[in-house]
């Protein structure tokens, strides 16, 4: 069978002169701007019943039951609006509870009788006291997980009582002086904390691990949970010193109740793991540790833990299956078998960026096991649908023909249970569909077939040839694929997987997803040109750019984009002339969709049906682009130029990729919409596609929104103001693609993506 292999080699040394660089990301641009800001996760803490976050949410989370499995076929580990969950508020709480919870107080000297407040009659020549008002406080003398639902007592306390002294002719106080006769305490209290429900359906507390589909090598399933240098979104934990050392992710189980199992019971808990696979090996002391929580001990125990490498390790890496006892309750030293038993995953990395990867997959908590039950019976999926185009991953739908459709594609399928694959494989059917969406609704593709089982099985198929897509051009092609395997699964998620190809305006030969950071360093010029044929001439609107976070600071490295009609390869004589030349421009890390900034080309920019963009540098340092190393097809469209070489040439990075870089296009016969310049906030629509429902991620959730949905031509479709609300229905239009522009009613920003509406099952 054939195998998966892409290898790693990087350039070794560094020349005074610029040359080519691949680095490791140090930053995920596209968990940061997913990642809402106050959406924080819970961090390093335990609580059965109640989670604290950021010192003000009492988040509840139910308890689980076994069996606990989790593949991450689809992304358990999201964060989640716990604000849309409030359901109860605790005001001024005070007691052991807040210590044990770890709550957000504050500390304040008041009076445990009346006190009262005074002034000087000048009328009168006499003082006037009033009573003043009491605050009720609240006591929660308890320390376990549910201390704030044991109230004990609550106290009214005043402001202190001062003695002021007066002048008699002028009333003037002076001489403020603490009275004796009131009888004072300092008291430490939470002012105000907000109760909250996780969501049932989830498996974990944090969001820390990173779910991703691209980085692993040959996971047993598709999707899995990487524990890496970065936190929560996609910025390094601790970027003062490369050299940063220390605990970084977290992926902590929900609170399981063990208390009716035993010894007798067999529990074990299993997994797989694999260091590095497409993205950063773990260098040596890196780990990846297992913890226990100890329910007597009230910490967190570790039971099992592997290193990194001392040397880099040769590629491809593999997945490694760990399987384990819970251990026998030891009084007084250990006991896992409660209510609220949690495991977690943690690492070790450098904490400076994207680098020291342990990819998670396929963890199982169940009982009735032993220390040889590792085989799963399970036949899945391991990768997502890919691309269906052979150039592009994304094209210009005018620019598409039946030439662009890939000549084949692979679909990877793992049997899990390793006894069963192979020595009796069983035979398993499966089917593959395709679906065109718009501009036509109509069947492209189906196929229905069966393959032996063994470990590692390549299901194939054919779009150039069999693909029937109706002919062109179009304003807008939608094509949706699926592929699903027939058989009986413990698990089904991973039986399917499908994949969208929209072609609207953008060429991309990326995937959407960084495994690594291209650049050019070191002293002289530096240009990097990027090449795109076309089937025709275009008109270049605008283009992207996903910049990653290097360990170096660079968002003052200036640089600007160019456009060459032709580079001349190899010609020393050869001067090139850009067609367009920017402004001069720094590195911008925002962006409304997966960390990619979009820039506006002023005026359009007519191109042949060849041309090169790139970027040209002076700054000896790396601009750092993200390169995509799960799709190849931009690789050999990548050329260099340095003063050192004094000509053109192909890109001398060993490792195949394509840096992320996207050009906007605008045919003749489109209606023009602008691009907005690049915005500092994100908003989401989900899902897309959808057959009527769409709901989105607003930035600020106390401003109003204005959501408007424009047909390709132009026409206003559909048009709410979304206040309370944060999701529209669409129902009533017919299917196609609609222009999406959401405008914040308070900042007048406005945010645009394209919609494909399928027809309403």
């Amino acid at each position: 069978m054939k195998r998966l292999l892409i290898f790693f080699s990087l350039l070794a040394g560094y020349a005074s002169y610029a040359q080519e660089t691949l680095s490791p990301l140090s930053s995920n641009p596209r968990l940061y701007y997913s990642s809402p800001q106050y959406l924080r996760s819970i961090r390093n803490q335990h609580k059965q019943s109640v989670i604290v976050q950021n010192g003000t949410l009492l988040i509840e989370s139910d308890t689980l039951s076994l069996p606990f499995i989790d593949d991450f076929s689809y992304n358990t580990l999201k964060p989640f609006h716990y604000d849309q969950y409030i359901y109860d508020t605790i005001y001024r709480a005070y007691g052991p509870c807040d210590s044990a919870m770890n709550v957000k107080v504050d500390t304040v000297r008041l009076s445990v009788v009346q006190s009262y407040t005074y002034s000087f009659n000048t009328v009168l020549k006499q003082l006037d006291s009033f009573p003043t008002q009491g605050t009720v406080y609240h006591y929660y003398p308890q320390t376990g997980t549910d201390c704030f639902y044991h109230l004990a007592d609550s106290i009214t306390l005043y402001p202190l009582w001062y003695h002021y002294s007066f002048d008699s002719a002028t009333g003037v106080a002076f001489r403020p002086v603490l009275d004796s006769l009131a009888p004072d305490t300092l008291i430490t209290y939470a002012a105000l904390l907000y109760k909250s429900k996780m969501p049932a359906y989830t498996k974990w507390i944090d969001n820390y691990a990173n779910h991703n589909y691209t980085c692993p090598y040959l996971p047993p399933t598709i999707g899995v949970a990487t524990l890496d240098g970065l936190n929560e979104f996609g910025r390094p934990y601790n970027n003062t010193s490369p050299t940063s050392y220390g605990q970084a992710d977290f992926l902590t189980s929900k609170p399981l109740d063990l208390s009716t199992y035993g010894d007798v019971d067999s529990v074990y808990l299993s997994f797989f793991y694999e260091p590095r696979g497409f993205c950063d090996y773990p260098n040596y002391p890196d780990s990846l540790c297992l913890e226990f929580f100890n329910g007597y001990t009230s910490q967190w125990d570790r039971v099992w833990s592997t290193h990194g490498f001392a040397t880099a390790p040769p590629f491809p890496d593999t997945f490694h299956q760990v399987i384990m006892r819970i251990p026998s309750t030891i009084v007084p030293t250990q006991n896992y078998f409660y209510d609220g038993f949690q495991f977690r995953f943690t690492n070790y990395a450098t904490l400076a960026g994207n680098n020291d990867h342990w990819h998670i997959d396929y963890v199982r908590l169940d009982q009735h096991r032993s220390v040889t039950d590792t085989a799963i019976s399970d036949i899945a999926f391991q990768y997502e649908f890919p691309s269906i185009l052979k150039n592009f991953s994304e094209m210009p739908a005018w620019q598409y023909d039946s030439t662009e459709l890939a000549d084949s594609l692979t679909l990877y399928v793992a049997n899990l249970d390793q006894d069963q694959a192979i020595h009796n494989p069983p035979a398993t059917s499966y089917s593959i569909v395709a679906n065109e969406l718009y501009p036509a609704t109509q069947p492209v593709y189906f196929t229905t077939s069966s393959f032996n089982a063994g470990l590692e099985n390549t299901l194939l198929l054919f779009p150039s040839n069999d693909y029937l897509i109706s002919p062109g051009p179009f304003d807008s092609l939608v094509v949706n694929s699926k592929a699903t395997i027939n058989v009986p699964n413990i698990l089904l998620t991973n039986d399917t997987i499908s994949h969208t190809q929209t072609l609207t305006n953008t060429y991309a030969y990326d995937d959407g997803t960084a495994e690594r950071a291209y650049g050019l360093r070191n002293l002289g010029l530096k240009k990097f040109a990027y090449e795109f044929n076309l089937r025709e001439p275009d008109t270049i609107v605008g283009y992207q750019v996903l910049f990653t976070n290097i360990d170096v600071n660079v968002s003052n490295l200036v640089f600007v984009y160019n456009v060459w009609d032709s580079i001349k390869l190899t010609t020393i004589t050869f001067v090139d002339s850009p067609v367009y030349i920017s402004t001069n421009q720094l590195p911008l890390y925002v962006d409304s969709t997966s960390g990619f900034t979009t820039y506006k080309m002023d005026p359009p920019r007519p191109v042949n049906r060849r041309f090169y963009f790139g970027w040209s540098q002076t700054d000896e340092r790396d601009l750092q682009i993200g390169y995509d190393v799960n799709s190849t097809r931009g690789f050999k469209h990548m050329f260099i130029y340095t003063n050192a070489d004094g000509i053109w040439k192909p890109t001398n990075i060993q490792t195949p990729g394509s840096p992320m870089i996207r050009i906007l296009m605008r045919h003749s016969s489109q209606v023009a919409t602008d691009i907005k310049d690049p915005a500092t906030a994100a908003i989401k629509a989900y899902p897309n596609p959808t057959t009527g429902l769409i709901r989105f991620d607003l930035p600020d959730a106390q401003s109003s929104y204005q959501v408007e949905l424009y047909s390709t031509m132009g026409q206003l479709c559909y048009k709410q103001t979304l206040d309370q609300s944060d999701a529209i229905d669409i129902r009533s239009l017919t299917a196609g693609i609609y222009l999406l522009r959401i405008t914040d009613s308070h900042s007048g920003i406005s945010y645009q993506n394209k919609i494909v509406k399928t027809a309403t099952e």
